[in-house]
């Protein structure tokens, strides 16, 4: 558990967790099914259950870290440092905040975490990230925290019926401010 402060806090999952969890992501489909590919494919409890159990292994293999948002005691989203390539100081950075939570911050500051945690803690040198080139909030939050774009990679995600290209964007430990 990290207080990032007085308002949002980053915990791993537990599994008692999981109906707030699932429940955020019920009320969020909208909101993320253009941008998530996975978000129509959590249909249940049972299935964030599973995912969580995923997920904490991942952290226990240490490949990934995923953490989910709390802000003013609710679960209000993720953010995850996956992919982790230890042999060249590096990982795939992911997040999302609910439906509801946009416009307060949440995000920017979730995410500035989790890159202190890569950055400080685990050593990292590179984080990279990928979001859909429409997805305009995603590719200005992560402008704002340093990142630069790299280029398009085309046709990188299935995401309801259409095949969508992303943008490469990566932040150095160096460039991180």
């Amino acid at each position: 558990m990290w207080q990032i402060d007085d308002e949002i806090m980053l915990k791993q999952a537990d599994l008692k967790e999981s109906e707030s969890i699932f429940m955020l992501l019920e009320h969020s489909r909208e909101h993320l099914g253009p941008w998530i590919g996975w978000v129509d494919y959590t249909q249940s409890n049972g299935e964030m259950k599973q995912f969580i159990k995923t997920v904490n292994k991942k952290m226990k293999e240490q490949t990934d870290v995923v953490l989910f948002i709390w802000y003013r005691g609710q679960a209000a989203g993720s953010v995850a440092l996956y992919d982790i390539k230890w042999h060249n100081q590096s990982g795939m950075l992911g997040y999302w905040v609910g439906a509801g939570f946009e416009g307060h911050g949440i995000a920017q500051r979730a995410v500035r975490g989790m890159l202190m945690y890569a950055f400080y803690t685990l050593m990292l040198n590179r984080v990279e990230l990928r979001a859909a080139v429409q997805n305009e909030k995603s590719i200005k939050l992560a402008r704002r925290l340093g990142f630069q774009a790299e280029g398009i990679v085309r046709q990188a995600e299935w995401i309801r019926g259409e095949c969508r290209d992303q943008v490469q964007m990566s932040l150095m430990k160096g460039e991180f401010k």
